[in-house]
């Protein structure tokens, strides 16, 4: 009877313990910014950052091998586990917190997941409408210094977040009504423009280029601008400088 009753326990603890290895195994989705691990709060950096990292999620497939999906890429790499901390290979730590609660550390960021496939709604303080009107305008209210305050992909656009990402990135300089200035990431490039105006669409004079129409100034106003990127559909609010 003993022995029956050690094999039990030891039947019930082996159990236990496997079971207890597979509860983080599976599909987790990012949910939000850690924020007690914020020196300061900053609401519109918040929802920012929040926006580009909804797609963000994390399948652990077996003990050694897990996917990440992020900006519209699948990457698989192998991690090891420590306790409660799964070490990934590229040196980021996924801290379980209980059984449907992660933690990821990487840099500076810290980015809470919870266990299963979701995608909460993506937030906007400027671009409140799915679509916009074109309004005319006059040419040379365009000119001066633009920067970008917030981007909208087209819902349902894979690798949408990473379209919000590079077109934070841009500026517009309208240096005459016949030159702008084009940067992305702090690099310009000026180029010679029209205005199709019944398009509204930006005109690089380039005659032998494939591709010399890339954006739709769709609303100007005093201190901002709508503008739409033509082949992602992406709107950008900008701002002067």
């Amino acid at each position: 009877m003993k022995l029956i009753i050690c094999f039990l326990l030891f039947t019930v603890s082996f159990v236990s313990v496997a079971q207890e290895s597979l509860d983080y195994i599976g599909l987790w989705s990012f949910k939000e910014l850690d924020r007690s691990a914020m020196e300061s709060i900053d609401e519109e950096k918040i929802r920012l950052v929040t926006n580009m990292f909804q797609e963000m999620k994390l399948e652990i497939l077996d003990t050694e091998i897990y996917q990440m999906q992020f900006m519209g890429e699948v990457q698989e790499s192998s991690y090891t586990k420590s306790g409660d901390t799964l070490l990934l290979d590229k040196g980021d730590k996924f801290i379980l917190l209980d059984d449907g609660t992660a933690r990821m550390e990487s840099g500076n960021a810290r980015l809470l997941f919870a266990k299963g496939d979701f995608k909460n709604q993506k937030t906007y303080s400027y671009l409140t409408e799915d679509k916009y009107a074109l309004q005319s305008f006059k040419t040379e209210s365009l000119l001066g210094k633009w920067k970008v305050q917030e981007v909208k992909a087209a819902e349902g656009v894979e690798g949408g977040g990473m379209y919000e990402m590079i077109g934070m990135m841009i500026t517009f300089n309208f240096i005459t009504e016949e030159e702008v200035a084009l940067g992305i990431s702090g690099i310009q490039t000026v180029e010679e423009y029209q205005i199709d105006m019944d398009t509204q669409e930006l005109v690089f004079i380039k005659p032998d280029a494939e591709e010399n129409r890339m954006y739709a100034i769709i609303q100007v106003f005093e201190e901002y601008m709508i503008v739409q990127h033509l082949k992602e559909k992406t709107y950008l609010y900008m701002v002067r400088e």
